[in-house]
C-alpha cells in the first residue's frame, strides 16, 4: 500500500483510512509504523488529503508519548529522535510537524526541557527572522509578535506545566526574554504582554 501511494505521488482520503486501520488496528503504533508515517509525510505532505494531518499527528503522538518507553513521558532519547525527524537545520518547516511537536508536549505528563525550549525557539525564529513554519505564517513584519504566535507560546507553556501549574525553566525564560527584547512592545499583540 505504501509503495502504491509513493508511486502515485499523493495521499488520498481513502489512503488515510487504510493507513489508519493498518496502524491502529492492533492498538499499538510500532517504531516501523512511525517511520513509515514519517517517510510518507517527508515525501508527500504537500500532496496529501486534509485528513492526513490529523492522522499524522495522532499516530506519531501516540507512538512518542504512549508506545515508546517510558510511557506517558518523553525521554531525552525520544526528544532527540523527534527533533531530528521534524527539523531541518533546527527549524520545523511544516504545519503538520509543528502541530505534532505541540500535541506531543500537550499529551505527555513530562517532557525534557530541551524539547519545550526547541518548541519555543520555533516561535523566536519565526518572529525575529521569519524563519521556519512559524516565520512562513508570520502575519506581521519581522520583529513583532502576533496573536497566533502568542497563542502558540501559551499552548507550549501550559502543555509542559500540566493541569494549569506552570513552572518556567531558566532556558524557557531565556527564549521568552529574547523574543520580548527583540520586539517593540507597542506593536506586539496585546496578549503578548499578558
Amino acid at each position: 500500500a505504501v509503495e502504491a501511494i509513493l508511486a502515485r505521488g499523493e495521499i488520498t482520503a481513502d489512503d488515510v483510512l487504510k493507513l489508519r486501520h493498518s496502524v491502529f488496528w492492533k492498538g499499538v503504533v510500532t517504531p516501523n509504523d512511525a517511520e513509515m508515517v514519517f517517510a510518507l509525510n517527508d515525501r508527500l505532505e504537500k500532496n496529501a488529503d486534509p485528513s492526513w494531518e490529523p492522522f499524522f499527528v495522532e499516530a506519531l503522538t501516540d507512538y512518542v508519548v504512549f508506545q515508546a518507553e517510558p510511557r506517558g513521558y518523553i525521554s531525552d532519547e525520544n526528544a532527540d529522535w523527534l527533533i531530528a525527524r521534524i527539523s531541518n537545520a533546527g527549524q520545523v518547516d511544516t504545519a503538520c510537524e509543528l502541530e505534532l511537536l505541540v500535541k506531543t508536549l500537550e499529551r505527555a505528563e513530562l517532557s525534557p526541557v530541551k524539547l519545550v525550549t526547541f518548541a519555543l525557539e520555533q516561535v523566536k525564529w519565526g518572529v525575529i527572522g521569519s524563519q521556519g513554519y512559524v516565520g512562513a505564517c508570520h502575519q506581521n513584519e519581522p520583529g513583532v509578535v502576533d496573536r497566533a504566535e502568542t497563542e502558540l507560546v501559551r499552548r507550549i507553556l501550559f502543555a509542559f506545566g500540566g493541569d494549569g501549574n506552570i513552572s518556567i525553566t531558566r532556558q524557557e525564560a531565556g527564549v521568552l526574554f529574547d523574543i520580548n527584547d527583540s520586539t517593540p512592545e507597542e506593536m506586539n499583540d496585546p496578549a503578548w504582554s499578558d
